[in-house]
């Protein structure tokens, strides 16, 4: 019997929207770098009448019309639009400016932003005019193209001609400087523009700016800047809003998001399936269904329909739950609303099979998919990947890693890892060892902290220390700076396998590496000392965590009660007990366990006595 539509997961979820509302999409746009007064139907195919295109008797008035057209969808083919190009410098006279301007636009379009540049040091070549909007095309080719310099050098021909930069120019260049992580001088470019009001910055290049600062992580100050251009009576567009909303919403701030999705409807700014996109995102991360609910019927009061990115955050939201059902009836609705599947929806179903454990599942829907034409990418195999090596099936998961380069895909150092770690887990260490010697060093495969970790938590778990300190050096040597998580691994190492004392100068040299230790670092080593039985050590290490602002959390007491235990120190281990449970936290297993232990012995110690009393009533 047909099931109902995902109505398990979340309550009253109003899936009859997905497939009543109209399919209108919006899209994610800044305005254009260059327009004309003219603004025809871009959907709109010129009336050529019985000539070609690109015919030698092409009428001025028919190029003008082609251009207009092209300058809005691009050609179909570059020597398309090369050969427009020559026919237009045969004619005489020859067309205006605005008419070369359009076919660079159109090249623009193709994304031939280098046959563009040259097109235009042609135009210059042959004494052609150019104008303002013919520079601002080139500079944008420039910045697209991720050399800024050379834009940077146009503005000053520009100016030289006796051009005056708009603020189109400026916007180009500031959003070339942020696209080549050069943010500092883009402020310094947008604070120029606003000191000396040599042009008025519109709502374009404060959305430019504030892009710039959310892609940095830098949401407060997008927002400052935002309420800057408020109050200088610049009115945010929907992509102002939605460029904060979804920063908001991947910095976890997701009510503030929501605040402000209130007030630019309020405003009269229309959201966009994007905005409501990175809410519902927003709110997946966080399980606020009964929010995700409300989005949903927003959108379709205001015949928003959902797109195949939203129909992905959900379907990833129900594999993430395990509720594989509601994903796939997601999908069905989706496809019902004239909408196909693409790799990322397959892979988010994938990846809901895994985390259940159906891995076998996961290869048939990945089969399915590559029937149906939509080619897997490397995240899919390495969902399965990680799946099969957390089955304990690695020798399966080495299969697809194999077929891989077969389909013309590249694993990442993720997937390298994701098998290493799965040898690991098997007690396969010779063969880990291999395989990251044989594909991942001798092929050159560069690495990172979390591939070395995995490493040296390996070798270390399997008492490999001399080999994971050589790791150890390799990675200094070859210009890898470990971080606070890999020495971590190697104190936890050295400490359990009797080198305590390499392990205490480990411990000790991380402020001249410039790192701090994290409690997880203390409590490696204090359990190293507890191990040995250096109880005032592990209690000297336990007060410096606390003066240095490194709070111990509950694994650093239940690890130090048992070393008391261990050592027959019932009154510290008493004290301890205490302290902690003022905390709010409890002993676990291991502790108690070990209290049990001491208990049976019918050892008649006062203090044990006396902790038994307070810790078993």
């Amino acid at each position: 019997m047909k099931r109902a539509y995902a109505t398990s997961f979340i309550p009253n979820f109003p899936f009859r929207f997905l497939r009543d509302s109209s399919c209108f999409l919006t899209s994610f746009q800044f305005h254009c770098l260059y327009s004309t007064n003219i603004n025809p139907n871009p959907n709109s195919t010129p009336n050529l009448k019985p000539h070609s295109p690109y015919s030698s008797n092409l009428t001025y008035a028919q190029l003008q019309q082609l251009l207009l057209h092209k300058s809005m969808t691009g050609f179909d083919k570059l020597d398309n639009a090369l050969v427009v190009f020559d026919k237009m410098l045969q004619m005489k006279p020859l067309p205006s400016v605005f008419d070369f301007t359009r076919l660079l636009t159109a090249l623009v379009r193709m994304r031939h932003y280098s046959v563009a540049i040259t097109l235009f040091k042609n135009m210059r070549a042959l004494s052609i005019p150019v104008d303002i909007f013919t520079f601002n095309t080139v500079i944008n080719c420039f910045c697209r193209l991720n050399s800024v310099d050379h834009g940077l050098s146009l503005l000053a021909a520009v100016m030289k001609r006796g051009f005056r930069p708009d603020v189109v120019t400026y916007n180009t260049l500031i959003r070339g400087l942020i696209l080549q992580d050069r943010a500092v001088e883009a402020e310094r470019l947008f604070k120029k523009l606003l000191r000396f009001k040599e042009i008025r910055p519109d709502v374009v290049t404060y959305t430019t700016f504030i892009d710039g600062l959310c892609k940095k992580g830098q949401t407060a100050m997008a927002v400052t800047l935002f309420r800057y251009m408020e109050r200088k009576g610049c009115k945010p567009s929907t992509v102002t809003y939605s460029t904060i909303i979804d920063s908001l919403c991947k910095h976890r701030l997701v009510d503030q998001a929501l605040g402000l999705l209130r007030e630019m409807t309020k405003k009269g700014v229309p959201p966009n399936v994007i905005t409501y996109s990175s809410l519902i995102q927003g709110m997946c991360d966080f399980n606020r269904w009964q929010d995700i609910r409300q989005l949903l019927s927003e959108m379709h009061v205001g015949k928003i329909s959902p797109d195949v990115h939203t129909f992905n955050i959900l379907i990833d939201a129900y594999g993430k739950e395990g509720m594989i059902e509601d994903a796939k009836d997601v999908m069905e609705i989706m496809i019902q609303k004239g909408l196909y599947p693409d790799v990322v929806t397959y892979s988010a179903l994938m990846d809901g099979y895994c985390l259940r454990g159906e891995v076998d599942e996961a290869l048939a829907l990945l089969e399915t998919m590559t029937r149906k034409g939509i080619m897997p990418d490397t995240h899919a195999y390495s969902i399965l990947i990680k799946g099969y090596c957390k089955k304990m099936k690695v020798d399966r998961a080495i299969d697809i890693f194999q077929q891989m380069p077969l389909e013309g895909l590249i694993p990442t150092v993720e997937t390298y890892s994701t098998i290493l770690q799965g040898f690991f887990h098997m007690g396969r260490h010779v063969e880990a060892r291999k395989f990251f010697k044989e594909k991942m060093i001798d092929q050159g495969l560069n690495l990172d902290n979390v591939t070395c970790g995995i490493l040296l938590h390996g070798l270390c778990q399997n008492h490999f220390v001399p080999e994971a300190l050589s790791l150890f050096n390799t990675m200094e040597c070859s210009g890898l700076i470990p971080n606070i998580y890999i020495y971590t691994i190697l104190i936890d190492g050295l400490s359990k396998s009797g080198h305590l004392e390499k392990a205490r100068s480990v411990f000790n040299n991380l402020p001249s590496r410039g790192l701090r230790p994290d409690v997880k670092a203390y409590t490696m080593l204090i359990q190293g000392f507890c191990q040995e039985g250096l109880l005032d050590e592990a209690n000297e290490l336990f007060v410096e965590m606390e003066a240095n602002g490194c709070f111990p959390n509950e694994v650093t007491y239940n690890t130090l009660i048992r070393g008391c235990l261990y050592n027959k120190k019932y009154n510290e281990a008493s004290v301890l007990i205490s302290k902690m449970r003022a905390r709010g936290f409890a002993a676990d297993a291991s502790t108690t366990s070990a209290l049990l232990d001491l208990l049976e012995s019918q050892e008649q110690d006062p203090g044990l006595l006396a902790l038994r009393k307070k810790f078993l009533p």
